[in-house]
């Protein structure tokens, strides 16, 4: 199978979060100079990483190479990039408190990254019942709105030891970024409530109860 160009940007978007990760942890054991460099750079690849998901859809757009892969994969791999940050910023929370200012900021990264990897598991579940069906859900406009909320925040939270002002912008935009997540979680439900009927049907009845003629 043929790897289209968009999808190839889309997987380069993922395999960025390796080094973003890497540079991430290694700037824990380090201070000084050398800290605000890797974390400073950690920033610049996952801000590159955030910003080239429009490419991707662009290019699909462009060529005429929209694919049921680059569907699926798009909105994966921005999962994928905001869990392994949110996961980071609470494993060392020692750069969400600047300097015990905000002791339990990491706690309400925490609770609102599980309501946010909560709700990607539900629609990523949704997605699976509707490809067994032969139906695509892709993102929609409320879902890229959340995405680049999301983004913004991340970003910020990576330097929110550098500066007052990365800490209140990163809160902030995660606090929005979790309520845009309830807003388009019940939205794709709403949308593809008639997947969901689909897959409760049994035996091959209809959701009404009526068999199939």
């Amino acid at each position: 199978m043929k790897i289209t160009l968009a999808t190839k940007i889309t997987i380069t978007r993922m395999l960025l979060v390796f080094p973003t990760a890497a540079l991430y942890i290694a700037a824990q054991f380090t201070t000084g100079d050398v800290y605000i460099a890797l974390k400073s750079v950690a920033a610049i690849i996952l801000a590159l990483a955030c910003a080239t998901d429009f490419i991707d859809g662009t290019v699909a757009r462009k060529t005429h190479t929209i694919t049921d892969l680059g569907k699926f994969l798009d909105p994966l791999v921005d999962k994928i990039i905001v869990a392994v940050m949110l996961f980071l910023f609470v494993a060392f929370d020692n750069g969400l408190d600047f300097g015990g200012k905000f002791a339990h900021n990491y706690i309400v990264v925490a609770a609102l990254g599980g309501l946010i990897m909560m709700r990607e598991l539900m629609i990523g579940t949704l997605r699976a019942i509707g490809a067994k069906h032969g139906t695509v859900i892709a993102s929609d406009i409320l879902g890229k709105i959340k995405t680049v909320i999301m983004d913004v925040s991340i970003v910020a939270l990576t330097l929110a030891d550098m500066h007052l002002v990365f800490v209140y912008v990163g809160t902030i935009l995660l606090y929005a970024g979790a309520l845009m997540t309830i807003v388009s979680g019940a939205h794709y439900i709403l949308k593809n409530k008639d997947v969901i009927a689909r897959s409760s049907a049994v035996n091959g009845e209809q959701p009404d109860g009526e068999s199939d003629k």
